[in-house]
């Protein structure tokens, strides 16, 4: 029987976490994408704990990345549970719940604890035992490119409202901290957060701005191309003319550039959800099926905390939350 060494992962160790994720995820990553996600970080430094076998193999990581988040009108740094992994050669071995366990630890010690995480199928029981709660899900909307086909009768021209590829997120500052205000639980959109956030090298993103008559930006869109879909990654509309344009510029792209469909990933009855629903995008409502998976929002917590912010009133999440989209 294996006995196992726990240690805090070092900033100089990422290359041990690289086996870890092509063997639970099937994901060749490089060097670049740990540095980026847990050194870049504006809102500082990761904390993650191994398990290392006595043949001093890595058996398994448990960590947390911190991120900014407005809680009533407070700016606080609190953490998104990430990239929990057990090696197929060690699992069953209760290395999930140690290093967790460990990492709790040093969060309350340091009066920190206080973590979010997007649950998995198979992931989610286990966090529900430890105290977690679900708190809501996460659902994927999508417009299919026959969609287009039916409705761009109505797709007229707005001479009005023009759409434009953003070079600066200066020009949107203002949109971003309005986007996912009047929430008492949402994340900070500063542009130094936003641009780490697009800077994850696993996609390149587009971000267009969309211009009124008087030349100023009331909406935004950030999205990527994932196979042969557009992935919504965020987005922002002050007005219904805004969401149009924003929205016509991107369905046109599922003709011209011959995508299947525009996919969004946002918290199940939000204002997020509710604006891609006005612009045509539907939802799989079955258990089965294209896109029909829900993504539970877990979050743990002292008990008082869970008990004050256990509402999903009381959140707004998206795409742009996730640690790895």
């Amino acid at each position: 029987m294996d006995n196992y060494t726990f240690q805090k992962l070092e900033n100089s160790s990422f290359e041990l976490l690289i086996p870890l994720m092509k063997d639970c995820f099937g994901i060749n990553v490089n060097i670049e994408y740990f540095k980026w996600k847990y050194l870049d970080n504006p809102a500082g430094e990761f904390i993650g704990f191994i398990a290392v076998s006595s043949a001093n193999e890595i058996a398994a990581y448990y960590g947390v990345i911190p991120e900014l988040y407005s809680i009533e009108g407070e700016e606080r740094t609190i953490y998104q549970s990430c990239d929990t992994m057990t090696h197929s050669a060690h699992r069953r071995k209760g290395l999930f719940q140690s290093l967790a366990n460990i990492c709790y630890r040093y969060l309350e010690e340091q009066d920190k604890l206080f973590i979010i995480g997007f649950g998995g199928a198979q992931s989610t029981p286990g966090f529900l035992k430890f105290g977690w709660v679900k708190c809501f899900n996460i659902q994927y909307y999508f417009f299919p490119q026959l969609f287009y086909g039916l409705q761009k009768i109505f797709f007229l021209p707005d001479k009005k409202n023009n759409c434009v590829p953003l070079k600066d997120l200066s020009q949107i500052k203002q949109l971003l901290n309005k986007s996912n205000a009047g929430s008492i639980i949402h994340s900070v959109k500063t542009e130094r957060i936003y641009k780490w956030r697009i800077s994850n090298p696993t996609y390149k993103y587009n971000l267009i701005g969309c211009l009124n008559e008087k030349e100023d930006f009331t909406g935004y869109a950030c999205y990527y191309f994932s196979g042969n879909k557009i992935f919504l990654f965020d987005h922002y509309f002050e007005n219904a003319q805004a969401r149009r344009t924003i929205m016509r510029y991107l369905k046109k792209k599922l003709v011209e550039d011959k995508i299947k469909g525009i996919v969004g990933f946002c918290q199940q009855n939000s204002k997020y959800s509710r604006s891609l629903k006005k612009a045509g995008f539907i939802n799989n409502p079955f258990k089965t099926g294209p896109l029909s998976e829900k993504t539970p929002f877990i979050f743990y917590a002292p008990k008082e905390v869970i008990a004050k912010y256990n509402d999903p009133e009381k959140w707004l999440i998206n795409s742009f939350d996730h640690d790895a989209i």
